[in-house]
């Protein structure tokens, strides 16, 4: 794996509703997958973005689960890049400014 882009870690699972935001990710950036929740009453898919030690967290909404992805070596103005794109005009994006 090329260092510093891709996969990080060991967990593969990806929700439906992560899987696009984690492979347009991890083209430029690397990308832990995280924790899956189900049972959520969301009504809409969206995207969270919440700058962290390190990097950034990530957390997608779907209409029946949540899944946080951690983002490394990118900046919050990349991913606002990468995400408003219209690829991802169905999410629902809350981004920092």
């Amino acid at each position: 794996m090329a260092t510093g882009r891709g996969r990080a870690g060991t967990h593969t699972t990806l929700t439906d509703a992560a899987r696009p935001v984690a492979e347009a990710l991890e083209r430029h950036g690397r990308v832990s997958r995280g924790v899956i929740t189900a049972g959520l009453g969301a009504r809409t898919f969206s995207i969270k973005l919440v700058p962290i030690t390190g990097g950034l967290r990530v957390t997608v909404v779907s209409k029946g689960s949540r899944q946080d992805l951690r983002v490394y070596g990118l900046t919050t103005e990349r991913v606002r890049t990468i995400l408003g794109g219209p690829d991802f005009s169905h999410y629902l994006l809350n981004l920092p400014k």
